[in-house]
């Protein structure tokens, strides 16, 4: 016997949880969205984590591209060529030692990226109890 409704597309399921799957696979479109604005491809993000964990950990010195490299897997000159759109765009900058960090840009940039994401997370989160 049927209430009218419409079978759920996916086994299982109810409305309810094939809304609330969309608006996860939402949000994981907009992290993927801002890690690829951000970061471009995954040598790219690897670099900039790398570069973040030593600033975290209070290294401010930065690395050199040899370094890099190796802690990457990535070929030294694949690598320069990767980084030299971050270095355009200001999210890396490199010292006269040629050791690289993090700049100003990446920075102001991420603080807007983690801004959209937080938003959108709430968005999907019930809010939470009040006491």
């Amino acid at each position: 016997m049927s209430d009218g409704a419409a079978p759920s597309p996916i086994p299982g399921l109810d409305p309810a949880s094939i809304d609330e799957t969309r608006h996860l696979l939402d949000l994981l479109d907009l992290i993927a969205a801002e890690r690829q604005r951000l970061h471009g491809g995954d040598e790219q993000g690897a670099v900039v984590r790398l570069l973040l964990r030593q600033m975290i950990g209070g290294d401010d010195r930065g690395m050199p591209l040899l370094r890099l490299a190796k802690l990457t897997g990535c070929p030294r000159e694949t690598l320069r060529r990767k980084l030299g759109p971050l270095l355009n765009r200001g999210y890396l900058v490199q010292d006269e030692a040629g050791r690289y960090r993090c700049g100003a840009a990446y920075f102001t940039d991420s603080a807007s990226a983690r801004q959209r994401i937080l938003d959108a997370l709430r968005q999907f989160l019930p809010p939470a109890p009040r006491d």
